[in-house]
């Protein structure tokens, strides 16, 4: 059959990126050195917990099970949006951050985020599946071993988000939209050699004190990335 190979054609397709990206930010340590720690350890620590089943395993022996290393698979252009000021929400990501391909990421258990739209009257999706959930909640008061043990439905909801926006029936409103952040996750810590990074962002006026640290290992195969800001977008 004529026709291009799919690879081509993606490729040459701007909305589309090969790659994902972790950005840090500012914990009980700076950005910048978040990113340093995740470089020279070869990790991206899962420190949070996230997804459908979150809340309801917060601060019981399972939360563990939900925690995740985050990414992003934002065009590698459009990347200054992850790290600039947006009004409602609560995370603040900085211009530091490391790429990786997205071939290599799936291969070591990196998935995307599947969003459930949680706009009124959508609960076709939310609700049996919260269903699911709550009935795995009840079975961990059994005897399991992790991981095979977890209820399968356990396993997933890592990677299960919502979101929309509307009117609970006590007349309070809400918005959960962020879709756009076209997030990807591991479960559980993120290992890597600094061979599987293609990149890492950095404010450029800081490009010259990290290459040192970094290019001798790799040298040019390793790219740094300026974490720009366009025209008329604030970054403070």
């Amino acid at each position: 059959m004529d026709g291009q190979p799919i690879d081509h054609i993606l490729q040459r397709r701007t909305d589309l990126s090969t790659f994902i990206v972790h950005f840090t930010r500012d914990t009980s340590t700076s950005a910048r050195d978040n990113i340093l720690s995740i470089l020279t350890s070869g990790q991206i620590r899962a420190n949070a917990s996230f997804g459908m089943a979150a809340e309801q395993l917060r601060n019981t022996p399972y939360e563990a099970t939900q925690r995740v290393a985050c990414f992003t698979e934002t065009p590698i252009e459009h990347a200054w949006a992850m790290s600039t000021p947006i009004a409602g929400r609560n995370v603040r990501l900085s211009q530091y951050g490391v790429a990786f391909t997205k071939d290599w990421a799936r291969k070591s258990g990196v998935n995307p985020v599947w969003y459930l739209d949680i706009t009124p009257d959508h609960d076709w999706l939310t609700n049996p599946l919260q269903q699911l959930i709550d009935q795995a909640l009840e079975q961990l008061n059994l005897p399991f071993t992790q991981p095979g043990g977890l209820p399968p439905v356990l396993r997933l909801t890592p990677f299960i988000e919502q979101m929309g926006t509307g009117t609970r029936r006590d007349g309070t409103t809400y918005r959960k939209e962020f879709a756009w952040e076209r997030e990807w996750r591991h479960n559980g810590t993120f290992n890597f050699s600094l061979g599987n990074a293609v990149a890492i962002f950095a404010p450029e006026n800081d490009h010259l004190a990290l290459s040192p640290t970094f290019y001798p290992r790799l040298g040019p195969m390793l790219a740094f990335l300026r974490s720009w800001t366009p025209i008329g977008v604030s970054n403070e």
